[in-house]
């Protein structure tokens, strides 16, 4: 079970909680809620969550895939060309996924490294596209939205 929500903490001293997304849609549509909260010591012990939950070790880190050398460049020359169509994106192979921290005790790897770094695959550990979610479904509905999608933005 999961809670979506947004959390800030501004100056180590003013906390805000809340549902709402910081885009029109929200702003114009939505019934969104959130709370500002001036108390130092709250502000502290949600920062201290913030960075609990961010840790590499606690979150997943969205990077570029390994590719093959001679498939690879092809596919993230038409990965690129498709997400740059003005309705659909078409191409099924994305460039990117989610990692999962895992030093396991490699050198190099404190402190994390960045997506990029020479030595990042390294010590993170591919966990797809979608961890933690067995629905096959899910996957195929996520892909039509992603590729379906961009022709609703003006009516979301």
């Amino acid at each position: 079970m999961g809670l979506h929500d947004k959390s800030i903490v501004i100056d180590s001293a003013v906390a805000v909680i809340g549902s709402h997304n910081f885009d029109p849609r929200s702003e114009e549509y939505n019934t969104e809620t959130g709370f500002i909260i001036y108390d130092r010591d709250f502000a502290a012990r949600l920062r201290k969550s913030i960075l609990r939950d961010t840790a590499p070790e606690n979150a997943w880190t969205i990077a570029r895939r390994v590719r093959a050398p001679l498939f690879g460049p092809l596919s993230n020359a038409l990965a690129t060309i498709s997400t740059a169509l003005p309705i659909f994106d078409l191409w099924p192979f994305r460039y990117a996924t989610s990692y999962e921290f895992d030093p396991d005790g490699k050198d190099g790897c404190t402190p994390p490294p960045r997506p990029g770094a020479a030595n990042f695959h390294t010590c993170y550990v591919d966990v797809g596209d979608f961890p933690e979610v067995d629905l096959p479904l899910k996957t195929i509905y996520t892909r039509i939205v992603t590729a379906f999608g961009a022709g609703l933005v003006s009516i979301m």
